[in-house]
């Protein structure tokens, strides 16, 4: 990503940044410098507060309120925080580069979570691997079956009976694209079989989403018109649907529009094409086809009917 960033940006960052993080007002000064601004307004991360009283060198703690990773899923028996973790511990491996020091191996573990019935997230950062680290990865199938239950629950109240997805008391009912993108954007660029994972989990879920509204009576058309509503309301894009499906602005290709020049020589979203796959085949028994992509250089992202 760094290779991407205006000169400038660069230049600035180098002459901001010391480099060596070891102490713990410069790692404060990271994190005031994006503070509220990328944190909560940009990212929707949640609500960050750098822990300086508690934190020493080479060991830093993260304290985030209503955090977009947990909220939601409170007392599921797990630690819960993944896209955290690597954003603040990748972040400041990131930092040390810019500042023109060695790179060391930045690694961060979750102290506290809402998901084991904390009040917020408590995130350790260090540079250097953590033992528990794998431990507290791993999840039980009890825990994973009570974070899809609560998935499912949050979907289908918001789909027919208009609840909202999420709410959090701070940062509003809004939801979070960007770290998403990060998810099916940068990853999806990187490895063939993690292409291959974000179209089985987007076809699993848009099958689930498309039984249940089965299941609860609605019309074919009808649960067209509430998942197009669902894409909307998630900020996927400007959703058409007619012979075609076509969606503008596609937050699934924003990473690559905005970081990469050159186009793509085939189309890329690998989540979206799944999900739609999964979705139309339990409702109408249709299959699609990504034709047309932003990340290859058209107008917007289509998809055919097979």
């Amino acid at each position: 990503m760094m290779k991407y960033l205006p000169w400038y940006l660069r230049l600035g960052m180098s002459l901001f940044l010391p480099k060596r993080l070891s102490k713990v007002k410069d790692v404060k000064r990271v994190f005031d410098l994006s503070g509220e601004r990328i944190y909560q307004k940009q990212d929707r991360i949640g609500i960050v507060e750098y822990l300086d009283a508690v934190s020493k060198t080479d060991e830093y703690y993260v304290r985030v309120y209503e955090s977009s990773d947990c909220w939601g899923f409170e007392n599921v028996g797990a630690p819960l925080s993944l896209l955290l973790l690597s954003y603040f511990a990748g972040g400041l491996m990131t930092d040390e580069r810019l500042g023109g020091g060695p790179v060391r191996d930045w690694n961060a573990v979750e102290t506290k979570c809402v998901g084991l019935g904390d009040p917020y997230c408590e995130i350790k950062i260090v540079p250097r691997g953590i033992a528990e680290l794998k431990d507290s990865l791993e999840k039980d199938v009890s825990v994973l079956e009570r974070v899809h239950d609560r998935l499912m629950q949050r979907l289908t109240g918001f789909l027919l009976e208009g609840k909202p997805l999420v709410e959090r008391p701070r940062s509003g009912s809004d939801i979070h694209i960007t770290m998403a993108t990060h998810v099916v954007g940068w990853l999806a660029h990187a490895d063939e079989r993690y292409q291959m994972a974000l179209r089985m989990g987007g076809a699993k879920a848009g099958k689930e989403v498309g039984e249940h509204l089965m299941e609860a009576g609605i019309s074919e058309d009808e649960a067209v018109k509430l998942v197009l509503r669902l894409l909307e309301h998630c900020k996927v894009g400007k959703v058409a649907v007619d012979e075609t499906i076509k969606i503008k602005e596609n937050f699934e290709t924003f990473i690559w529009t905005m970081f990469v020049t050159a186009k793509s020589e085939e189309p890329l979203c690998f989540f979206t094409t799944g999900f739609l796959n999964g979705f139309f085949s339990a409702v109408k028994n249709q299959h699609v086809k990504e034709t047309k992509c932003i990340a290859m250089g058209d107008p917007y992202c289509e998809w055919e009917f097979r």
